[in-house]
């Protein structure tokens, strides 16, 4: 049930990326135009050491060391102890070579208060900040709602920053979202699946 679901998510975030590389979409260029104008010079400068602090090395650094962490904490070592990182290392390959294939141009001067050259779909600090909250769910047991909502919440938070610096546009976030959250019921799937044959050879 759940991997149809998987499949449909990773779906919208190509379609999404198909129909956004011919240029913003209307709701692009409104959402720009509304962070333009109500974005502060003090706002844009916490939104530029939050997003500086969220860079994807230093979350993925971050978030292997607390997974390699958790793993000697537990004591285990299985197959299923590195979905996790699996589910990092895909976000983060597939986020890359979308950037190449899809190829599109992020917002240009007057929306923008800083200048990236690389491609802007998806985002890949949304992609990174939601794939690695994603990967505790796998040790979090019955505090998965919990962590889920935080990861939720995070992700808007860190989609809202990119959108207040101007480098993104918002079907870019959208797009991230999509990414993560299908990959994350990917790797659900199949960690359930290896849990079961982990139990039939018991």
């Amino acid at each position: 049930m759940l991997f149809p679901i998987g499949l449909l998510s990773l779906g919208l975030f190509v379609e999404l990326g198909v129909i956004a590389k011919s240029g913003p979409l209307p709701i692009d260029t409104r959402v720009a135009l509304w962070f333009k104008a109500h974005r502060t010079p003090s706002e844009v400068h916490w939104a530029q050491i939050f997003s500086a602090l969220t860079t994807p090395v230093i979350i993925f650094t971050a978030i292997v060391l607390l997974l390699l962490f958790l793993n000697y904490w537990t004591g285990s070592w299985y197959v299923r102890d590195f979905i996790p990182l699996a589910l990092i290392g895909s976000c983060a390959v597939i986020s890359t070579l979308a950037k190449t294939f899809f190829d599109r141009v992020r917002p240009g001067a007057g929306l923008t208060t800083l200048f990236d050259f690389e491609p802007s779909y998806p985002s890949s600090h949304t992609v990174f900040i939601a794939a690695a909250g994603c990967s505790l769910l796998f040790f979090a047991g019955r505090r998965q709602f919990l962590i889920l909502v935080t990861v939720g919440l995070v992700t808007i938070f860190i989609g809202v920053v990119r959108l207040t610096l101007g480098v993104h546009w918002f079907t870019d976030i959208i797009g991230s979202a999509f990414l993560s959250f299908g990959m994350l019921i990917v790797f659900y799937v199949v960690d359930d699946w290896l849990a079961e044959r982990e139990r039939m050879s018991l």
